[in-house]
């Protein structure tokens, strides 16, 4: 037996070395591919360069949020980012067409699409004026926060609250930071939670620039600012989030670009996605008080609430349908993209998932006929 042992040791010997060898030369050609991956591509360092190659943003995917926001991030507004002076509710700040003063005012308060809708109105009738209220990816909770805050600028006839089928998941969510990985914003929102028909909402631990900037250069802040996100935002995750030096490697980078989609994906899964949506949620709940609330607050403010409904490419229109009891309910008046145009045809889009403008233009139509139709209820 003892000769066969030393016999088979002895052969083990040279396999062992091989392997050894192997995994090393492996290691280190990871590191060099690693190494010349954050050479050859690396981000820009000035945090205003708005042109990165698409391969440069590639490789920065994945990055944490803290990592990204750390690169972005100034607290002089002329040498910040500009993405990280945008959607804040402190100031509200709102875009406005340039009719006549005397004319009847809708302001709108969500998304980019919210703001595309806005010009379009004023490329279709010139008997409205157009005042927005957006922040880049806004989710339904953030516009009711800005309408709260803003009121239809105490002069509205009318105001319109935005919602999209793409990120009603994100609707229990308080910063596009925790959902957003490849493009993190730092702007709050508030958060609601649904009980019964009424809604109770916290706040932001922040709400502006200043308030952001202070925070995030304080350490002892910044995990007080975290904590609250990890107790009351449903995508909230600390993997994303934390910054290391494995930021430092391209690879750790592509593992958490990896997570985060997948993260993004179950996310939706549950709640509104590709395939149908489910009503028993928190986020479809908390979508449908916010709508009726909305609705009951500008009537009582004495304006006609609409409801905008986005539905994008691919969702059919399975927001309509998680938010149709509601509506129908309450007698509150909307516009649904998929009247004008459907969710499965890629024509009426673009490639950042705007409508084309023939589409918007249709939808501004059909909107001054909602509002037209709910003044004259009102006469």
């Amino acid at each position: 037996m003892s000769p066969r042992n030393l016999s088979t040791s002895s052969s083990d010997t040279p396999r062992t070395r091989f392997i050894l060898s192997l995994v090393v030369a492996t290691v280190a050609s990871l590191a060099l591919l690693d190494l010349l991956i954050n050479v050859l591509f690396a981000y820009p360092g000035d945090p205003k360069a708005l042109d990165p190659t698409r391969l440069q943003m590639y490789f920065e995917y994945g990055r944490s949020t803290d990592g990204q926001l750390a690169r972005m991030t100034r607290r002089d507004p002329s040498k910040t980012a500009p993405i990280t002076l945008a959607g804040w509710y402190d100031p509200i700040v709102a875009e406005e067409s340039q009719e006549p003063h005397d004319v009847p005012i809708i302001t709108f308060y969500g998304m980019s699409h919210a703001v595309q809708l806005a010009h379009a109105l004023g490329r279709v009738t010139r008997a409205y004026k157009a005042r927005a209220v957006g922040a880049p990816g806004a989710t339904g909770n953030w516009a009711y926060g800005a309408y709260l805050r803003d009121r239809g600028g105490h002069k509205s006839t009318a105001v319109v609250l935005a919602l999209m089928s793409a990120n009603l998941p994100m609707i229990t969510t308080m910063t596009p930071m925790t959902w957003n990985i490849g493009f993190p914003m730092p702007y709050t929102a508030d958060r609601f939670y649904a009980q019964g028909d009424e809604l109770r909402v916290v706040r932001p631990p922040y709400d502006s620039f200043k308030g952001y900037t202070e925070a995030f250069e304080d350490p002892v802040k910044w995990a007080a600012v975290c904590a609250a996100f990890a107790q009351n935002d449903t995508m909230y995750d600390r993997f994303i989030r934390t910054a290391s030096i494995f930021d430092h490697s391209s690879l750790v980078r592509l593992i958490r670009r990896a997570y985060g989609q997948r993260l993004a994906r179950n996310a939706g899964r549950g709640v509104l996605d590709q395939t149908g949506f489910n009503p028993d949620s928190e986020q479809v709940r908390v979508a449908r008080a916010i709508v009726a609330n909305f609705a009951r607050q500008a009537r009582f403010d004495g304006m006609i609430p609409v409801i905008y409904l986005v539905n994008n490419f691919g969702y059919s229109n399975y927001l309509y349908q998680a938010l149709e009891s509601t509506l129908i309910q309450g007698g509150i008046p909307f516009v649904s993209s998929d009247r004008v145009a459907s969710p499965s045809d890629p024509r009426s889009y673009l490639p950042n998932s705007h409508f084309v403008d023939s589409v918007d233009d249709k939808l501004a139509q059909t909107l001054v006929s909602v509002v037209e139709a709910e003044r004259k209820k009102e006469k």
